[in-house]
């Protein structure tokens, strides 16, 4: 898998140097001054444009991208669906259903995507640990197709762009130490390739489908969870990580990309023979964690090689040279070269869509053994036994409904770090004394956090992935508040008959330490079992997180900071 040095004569340049050549030579021939005159600056510039190199790329390569930038389509009007996105990127590709996967064919080969972890799960409390697709590669063989596997992650820092410089921010850090992202994605593309031998559909189906197999068994040996997209979520997985909302262009510029109103750029990474492998299953993670909205990465690994670009989007020019310079840096200092896709940040788009595609293979190094091990991604509640973060989805595209039994300020830890991850906040209450305090000390922006009476309507404008709401309510709300990228979250200090229902219909369930009583109601209504027991003999700093019928217990681990704002968030259950 070794690459071909940068610095190896191409045959182009020996063209440019047979040009130069003849230019001085017809100006030899000629035998007069005028023939010098034009010939010999004619010899310089083809000598240059062959042999003159910047950024570390021969003029005559950078000729021919500025040649393939002007002659391109680079852009999409506004209102342009997913479709149209993938035509711009991959000229030509379709999507189509076969056996119960989404496949997108073009002129080169066929793919199709699997959803890795469990998308539904909204608590997290163990790492996601995802191969390397270097081993996944099937042996190469004259009589099938080559494959490649791709593996992509798209992630959100936390503490938030928007609340990096506030309090919850500087709690948050000291919660997390910044190791665990705000949200997080990843996805395997698997890809076979038509290659000269002009394989048939029939069998390159047979092909990918075949490969996908083994794949999936490896994923289940491995106890990853994982599904296959379809046509429909196919599509919607690649607008989604583009960031292409179709109210917003598409434009492709020379150093970066607009998207949903968003400032792209793509990074090519290479030299990994430099790093070692303790750091090669850190990469992603640590790309994940920089100062960028989005952070997509993407490995990409073939026979001749890996190929890892990645995409950082964030709201303007000056975010993006700030985030850029973070990644030459944070890669730097562990051996890594990094170079802007200048010219060529549609294909850097295409790269970072999962199509399996390896535009520039090269080494492999420490990626060919090292699988990534990602921390789980949310709001932390706190830490699970082993020292584990508890992760918490209250940031999703789906309406969440959430209910916590316990005091105030268990309600405030929560909001707190929310806040952290750039989530809006309406609290309404009966009780503004106890939460006035918690406002006022909490210094963000006027539009971050906001006390409503009770009784009155709730003003909320439309929720969007970068701008997520938290509602905090002391009781069921009289309006219907429920919506895509928002979370309601009542607040109840006890428990009851009364809260059966709210209890019910609750995608997540937080339970401070209760009472027989409250235990018993619990687990009777949230099908808890020998579960409910525990719920009254946890620690008074623990809490009981119910999704999906299962309780997993974490201790809130509230931060210097936390404590100095909330104070403890601790609730004793009486009988």
């Amino acid at each position: 898998m070794a690459a071909r040095r940068s610095t190896s004569i191409h045959s182009g340049q020996i063209v440019l140097a047979e040009l130069a050549a003849l230019a001085l030579l017809l100006a030899a021939l000629s035998g007069t001054p005028v023939g010098w005159l034009a010939g010999v600056p004619v010899a310089v510039a083809l000598a240059v444009l062959g042999f003159g190199r910047w950024r570390r790329r021969w003029w005559y390569a950078w000729l021919g991208t500025a040649l393939r930038y002007a002659s391109r389509p680079r852009t999409l009007p506004a209102g342009s669906g997913p479709q149209a996105l993938l035509d711009l990127v991959v000229p030509g590709a379709r999507v189509y259903q076969l056996d119960g996967y989404g496949v997108v064919e073009d002129g080169s080969g066929m793919s199709a995507v699997l959803e890795l972890g469990d998308p539904t799960s909204l608590v997290s409390d163990a790492p996601l640990v995802l191969p390397s697709p270097v081993p996944l590669l099937p042996p190469a063989g004259p009589d099938a197709p080559a494959v490649q596997v791709q593996l992509l992650v798209s992630g959100s820092p936390a503490p938030a762009l928007r609340a990096a410089a506030g309090i919850p921010a500087t709690s948050y850090r000291q919660l997390t130490e910044g190791r665990t992202a705000a949200d997080q994605r990843a996805y395997l593309a698997v890809r076979v390739l038509r290659d000269g031998a002009g394989w048939p559909d029939a069998e390159l189906h047979r092909a990918l489908t075949g490969a996908l197999r083994r794949i999936r068994r490896r994923l289940t040996q491995d106890q990853l969870p994982h599904r296959p997209l379809g046509t429909e979520s196919t599509l919607a997985t690649f607008a989604d990580l583009a960031q292409h909302r179709g109210g917003a262009p598409v434009r492709e510029g020379w150093p970066g990309l607009h998207v949903g109103g968003l400032r792209q750029a793509c990074l090519r990474l290479g030299r990994f023979s430099a790093l070692r492998p303790e750091l090669a299953g850190q990469l992603v993670a640590r790309l994940l964690a920089g100062p960028a909205l989005v952070t997509t990465v993407s490995l990409a690994a073939s026979r001749q090689g890996v190929d890892v670009v990645v995409r950082l989007a964030v709201p303007d020019a000056a975010a993006l040279g700030t985030a850029v310079q973070v990644v030459r840096r944070l890669l730097g200092s562990v051996g890594l070269s990094v170079t802007r896709l200048d010219g060529q940040q549609l294909a850097g788009l295409a790269g970072t869509l999962p199509l399996g595609l390896v535009g520039k293979p090269g080494p492999v190094g420490a990626l060919a053994d090292s699988p990534m091990e990602l921390p789980g991604a949310g709001v932390v509640l706190g830490r699970n036994r082993h020292g584990q973060p508890t992760a918490l989805r209250l940031v999703r595209p789906e309406p969440t409904r959430a209910v916590l039994v316990g005091g105030v300020r268990a309600a405030q830890l929560v909001t707190l770090r929310a806040l952290a991850l750039g989530v809006h906040v309406v609290v309404q209450t009966g009780e503004p004394h106890a939460w006035e305090p918690f406002l006022r000390a909490v210094s963000l922006p006027s539009d971050a956090i906001a006390l409503v009476p009770a009784g009155h309507p709730v003003p909320l404008p439309p929720a969007g992935p970068f701008a997520p709401q938290l509602v905090v309510l002391d009781e069921d709300p009289a309006q219907d508040l429920a919506g895509p990228w928002r979370t309601i979250l009542v607040v109840r200090p006890d428990l009851g008959a009364g809260d059966v229902a709210t209890l019910a219909r609750a995608d997540l369930v937080i339970l401070q330490p209760l009472s027989p009583t409250e235990a018993a109601l619990a687990g009777a209504t949230l099908g808890l079992g020998d579960g409910q027991e525990w719920l009254t003999r946890i620690g008074a700093d623990l809490v009981g997180v119910v999704n999906r019928r299962t309780v997993r217990f974490a201790r809130l681990a509230a931060t210097p900071l936390e404590l100095q704002l909330v104070g403890a968030p601790e609730r004793v259950a009486t009988a």
